[in-house]
Formats: C-alpha cells, structure tokens, sequence
C-alpha cells in the first residue's frame, strides 16, 4: 500500500526531534486515545522520548483499556517543558486540547497537528489534516509506515480500535476501500478484534447501563419524522453513577430511528456546561447546523459546547435544526 500523501515535511519534523509531547482532545475518544497511544509505543523505535499527556479524570472507563493494553503511563504536565516538538492528534480546534495548562502551555513549543476534522484551524507549526481520511488512527498507521515502524500486535489493536470507532463499524459513508485495506493490514498484524468490539459494544458497567436506560426514555422525535434527540441533565447523569467522560456515542440511540434525516444528543457533563452531538444521515450536512452555535468536526458528525441552561438550549437547538431539515430534501 503506498504511503506517499504523507507530507515529507511530517516526516522530517518527527525525525528532528528527541523529546516528543503527544497530546489529543478533551474527553478523548477511541480515535484519539489509540493514537496517542501507537505513537508512544512506536517512536521509541526511532530513537525518541514520548511523553504522553493523557488527565486521567479525562478518560472514560470504558475506553481506559486501550491505556492498559499499550502499558502507557501518563507523563506529569511539567514534562512539557522538556519537549522539542509536540504532535497534537485528533483535535480540530487549538481550544480543544487536552491539557491542564490548556492552549496556553503550548504557545512556545513547535507543533505538529494530525487531524481529519474538515474544521480543523491548522493551529500547528506543520499541519497535515485530512478530512478524506475515515479517522485519525488511519493516518497514525500510513505514518509509522512512512517512518518504517514496526507495527507489532498492540500498536495494531490501538489503531484498529480508532478506525472501528469512528467508522461505526465500518458502518459510515467515511468509510473507504482504502480504509477497510488498513483495516486488512491491522489484522494481519496481530490486531485483537474480537478483543476490541467486546470490551467497546459488551463492557458496559452499571452505572453505564443506567445512563442508556436514561437516553432512551428522553428521547423525542419532530412530527415530522425527521430529526430524533434525547438529553442528559447533569442530575441525571450523576444519578446514574456517571461522569462526562461516559458521554461517548450515545447519540447513536436517537440516530437509530428509522427515517430520521438528523439526530441530537444534549449532554450536561458539569453543571451549565452542555455539550451537543449533532449526526446526519445521508446527505446531511450537519457541520452546517453545527457551526451555527460555534461548532466544527465532520460534514455528517459535528459536536459543539455552549454554556447556560439544558432546556433552553435543548429547545433553541431542536428548533434551528427543524428549520435547517425543512430545507432539505428528505434522506
């Protein structure tokens, strides 16, 4: 498989450095995480010192077995300093990183930004974004391939579990021969699949299980059909034994109405704090709607995060996203 659209420029700024911070998204996802994660097994091969800076209380239970199965220890954000190139993956927008010093700690370092959010700002010093690819692991893997890294077993299931995750099992439009050809390669290096879709689709806890149980019965359809949305209030998610960080892809359960054109989850992770998840099915373009209230990510998968009371925003939201259906043909 030919791995020449990775930029030379990526490349020899990875192969300059000595210390390499690696930084992703607040509340990270599988994509995220499995690429933090296969670079810091991976770059030591070429000589480098990762740092990984991963805020533990930033990661779901659900998705911490990717840390555990890399073996990675979190470095202390004083390690920062001591990096001479930064690659932030994932993470669309410089406000988004997943750092206790936020953006502002990373103001005097070189970055180096791996993205495949169409939104992304190209906030780093080189920029290699790709909003064709169907995740940012398949982008890691074509990297280290470039780099002529070995990728062994687990560096193989961390990467397998980023491209499942954000294809939907290789479910979504994103999803490309060119994505189930990585998806081959992962395989055959070892990837542990079945491990993988077990922990991610039949691992639920029972604070987990409630808060589903909380997503179905708020979920609410337009007469019309078209758009499905449901909400989580942040009584109701600590009701259920959760945090923000269980907040993953429950979006997925309003989504799964048949003929809906759109679907919406509300989420209150803090208190006034409410993140959105916006999906359209088909021809959608629901990045459209998302950037209406501040938002960004993909054409067809958006989120954004607004402050102020769950109801209002929740009944401001429904109503623009009813409108922005009316004007489009039906899926």
């Amino acid at each position: 498989m030919p791995f020449s659209n990775v930029p030379v420029e990526i490349c020899n700024a990875i192969q300059a450095a000595t210390r390499i911070g690696l930084v992703g998204h607040v509340t990270p996802d599988a994509d995220c995480l499995g690429s933090i994660a296969a670079l810091w097994l991976a770059l030591p091969e070429l000589g480098h010192h990762p740092c990984a800076f991963v805020p533990e209380s930033t990661v779901s239970r659900r998705l911490s077995f990717l840390l555990r199965h890399a073996g990675l220890t979190a470095a202390p954000a004083g390690e920062l300093d001591a990096c001479d190139l930064v690659i932030v993956v994932d993470t669309a927008k410089e406000r988004r990183v997943n750092l206790e010093g936020k953006w502002e700690s990373l103001l005097a370092k070189p970055l180096l930004n791996i993205d495949h959010h169409s939104t992304n700002t190209r906030f780093g010093k080189w920029n290699w974004v790709n909003s064709h690819a169907a995740s940012s692991c398949e982008m890691v893997y074509e990297l280290l391939r470039a780099l002529n890294c070995q990728v062994t077993p687990t560096i193989a299931t961390l990467l397998f579990a980023g491209l499942h995750t954000d294809t939907q099992g290789f479910s979504l439009a994103s999803t490309t021969a060119h994505t189930l050809a990585i998806a081959h390669d992962l395989a055959g290096a070892g990837a542990r699949i079945s491990e993988v879709c077990e922990r991610l689709h039949r691992s639920q806890s029972k604070p987990e299980f409630d808060l589903v149980k909380v997503i179905y019965a708020n979920t609410r359809v337009t007469p019309d059909g078209r758009l499905a949305w449901s909400s989580a209030s942040y009584d109701e998610i600590t009701a259920a034994g959760c945090t923000a960080g269980d907040i993953e892809n429950q979006v997925e359960i309003p989504r799964s109405i048949e003929g809906i054109s759109a679907a919406i989850l509300f989420s209150e992770g803090h208190p006034r704090k409410i993140r959105i998840n916006f999906r359209g099915e088909g021809t959608v373009p629901i990045l459209n709607l998302a950037q209406q209230f501040g938002g960004g990510g993909h054409i067809h998968s958006a989120g954004a995060m607004l402050d102020g009371d769950l109801r209002e925003i929740e009944s401001r939201i429904v109503e623009a996203a009813t409108r922005f259906l009316s004007d489009l043909p039906r899926v």
